[in-house]
Parts: C-alpha cells; structure tokens; sequence
C-alpha cells in the first residue's frame, strides 16, 4: 500500500478491527459447524439452544463488520477528494463540455469549492460476498426461528460455516480493504507530478467516479442481486430436503424464499438496464454476465411456476430438482464474472 494512503486513511485501524471480528466469526461457525455435522447425523437434536445462540452472535458479528466497513468508506468520502490545482479548472471544464456535448449522460464540471469525492457503496471487491454472506446469514436465522428440524437447521448452519471460512480465507474485505480502487487512486496522491500528469490522472478517474463508485443504481443494482443470492441458497437447501423427505412446512418456507428472491433478482436486473446504458452505451446487452443473468432468470421463473404445482405427486420431486438446477445457475453466473470477457469481468 502506498505510503501517502496510509497516511490519510485509518488503513491499519480498519485492518485490525476487521480481523478481530472475522477471528471471531471463524471460531464461532467452527462450533456451529460442529454442532451440524452432529445433529446431521443424530436422530435426536443435539445442542439446540447453544446452536441458536452461536448463530445470533454470528449475524450480531457480522452487522458489526458491515458498520466498520461503512465507517472506512465514509472516511475515504471525507479524506480523498479529487482536488485539482487552481491552474487546471479552467482546461478540465473545457474537455468536460466537449465529452458532455458529444455524450447522453454527461458529467459535471469541476467545482473548486466543492471537489469531487468518492460516495463508494458497501459491496464492491471483496466486500461484496460479505454482503452477501451477511444476508444469507440473516435468513438463516429466521429460518432457524421458524423451522424446528435439527437436520434442515443443520444444513442452513453448514453453508454458513462453509461461507465464513471462504470470506476468511479466500475474500477477506478487512485484511487488504479495496486493492482495486486504492491501486487506482494511489497515484493521484504521488508527490511532485506534473500538471500534464496531473490532467491525465483526473480525466481517468473522474468518469469512473461517475459512472461507477458514485453512480446511484450501484446503491440499489448490485445488493438487491446479493439479496437473491441469499435466498436462493436457502431455495437450494429446502429443495434438497424435499427430495430427501415430503414437508410441506419446508416446501412452504422455500416458497416464501423463492418469492423475495425472484422478486429482488428481477427489480435487481431491471435497475441495471438503464445503468448499463448509461455507463456502456448501447453495445451492453451481449455482456457474457448479462446473458447468464437472463438465462438464471428464466430457469427461476420456470422453478416459481412449477411451486404452483408442488403437491401434485409427479410434480415435487421435478419441482425440487430445478431449486437445485436453480441455484446452479446463480453459482454459473457469478462465475462468468472471472472466465468470461466482459463490462462485467473482475479485474
């Protein structure tokens, strides 16, 4: 990291506190784990109020985790403005208007008294599947307050250890905070550049600024699909079990699921149509991402309608079979993300 950030953001602070939390959050779903892998296979519930209290602590962990992650970025807000030598206004304004005659979105022209500064949601990079995490952390819990079977408790409990120990190991939000966007703005903040260099850092961080960390649909695009996410895999877990064993309270808590997640998957995709036009123009729509989304979009729509028809005998089991073939489609397409060229594509 560079020294210059360092200095002006509370990097080591956040680091700290972040790991603290996610230390906790380890040791705790290593018990809840435990404790599943045990009921899993008892005839009998095992543990069930140390479980129930593990599994508050844990959300309690992680709404704490996501408020230390909101109080870095309000720091960066207050600590990295885009301010430009006085010299350079006048020029920089000029390259807007002309980008912004020639654009259907146009960007604002600089303002010395009140520079530009970065307004980044809570689920970009790494923090994203903290996100997440978090909401499938939450609808696990009322799941568990609703449901009574140690064995489905037991599998919500799973994937949420399975999911932690992925955050820790793998996509950790506290241990190295926003490598993609710091990487991006440290050399704005190098000492001594010239006025040319100076100019050219701007107009390649501006439009980014607007059209992506400051853009309003990043507020309310990306969490609503992270939310479907988290209900998809409780979708997944209920249809497990209706193949394994007829509940019709199970069916009926997957039903509920499915409902919040095809309703937030859809108002997720159609608040990312008018950003797409708007940050990529109108070559957007064969983004592999996009095509991926259609396509688990209309595998979920199939799997809602055939909810109607559940009952019926020959019905349950395909029924629950395509809550399987659902979630696999999600898992595929937040993997185009990686394999596959596109607006999409994690760098």
């Amino acid at each position: 990291m560079h020294r210059e950030l360092q200095n002006m953001l509370p990097i080591t602070i956040f680091s700290q506190g972040g790991n603290i939390v996610m230390t906790i959050l380890l040791i705790s779903v290593i018990l809840i784990a435990l404790s599943a892998l045990l009921n899993l296979y008892s005839p009998r519930p095992l543990y069930q109020q140390a479980s129930t209290t593990i599994l508050v602590t844990i959300n309690f962990l992680f709404i704490a985790g996501f408020l230390w992650i909101c109080w870095f970025h309000w720091q960066i807000y207050l600590k990295m403005p885009l301010e430009l030598p006085e010299n350079l206004i006048a020029w920089i304004n000029r390259q807007l208007e002309v980008i912004n005659r020639s654009s259907d979105y146009g960007m604002e022209l600089y303002n010395a008294a009140s520079p530009p500064r970065y307004k980044i949601p809570f689920w970009i990079e790494n923090e994203k599947y903290y996100f997440w995490f978090m909401c499938y952390g939450i609808m696990a819990l009322l799941v568990h307050f609703r449901l009574q079977s140690h064995r489905f408790r037991a599998m919500l409990h799973l994937f949420l250890a399975l999911q932690v120990a992925i955050l820790y190991f793998w996509v950790d939000p506290f241990s190295s905070p926003l490598p993609q966007f710091l990487g991006e703005i440290a050399p704005w903040y190098t000492p001594g550049q010239s006025m040319a260099a100076k100019a050219a850092g701007f107009m390649r961080l501006y439009p980014k600024m607007v059209f992506y960390y400051n853009a309003e649909y990043m507020w309310f695009h990306p969490p609503l699909l992270f939310i479907s996410y988290g209900a998809i895999t409780i979708i997944f877990i209920t249809s497990v079990f209706m193949l394994l064993k007829r509940d019709l309270l199970i069916e009926k808590i997957g039903y509920v699921y499915a409902k919040l997640g095809f309703f937030m998957l859809t108002l997720g995709m159609l608040l990312g149509y008018p950003w797409a036009l708007k940050a990529w123009g109108p070559n957007w729509w064969w983004d592999p991402k996009i095509c991926s989304s259609l396509m688990m979009w209309a595998v979920f729509s199939t799997y809602l309608h055939t909810r109607l028809y559940a009952n019926k005998k020959s019905m349950w089991k395909f029924t629950a079979l395509l809550g399987i073939i659902c979630f696999l489609a999600m898992i595929f397409t937040f993997l185009t993300s990686f394999y596959f060229p596109g607006e999409h594509t994690f760098q």
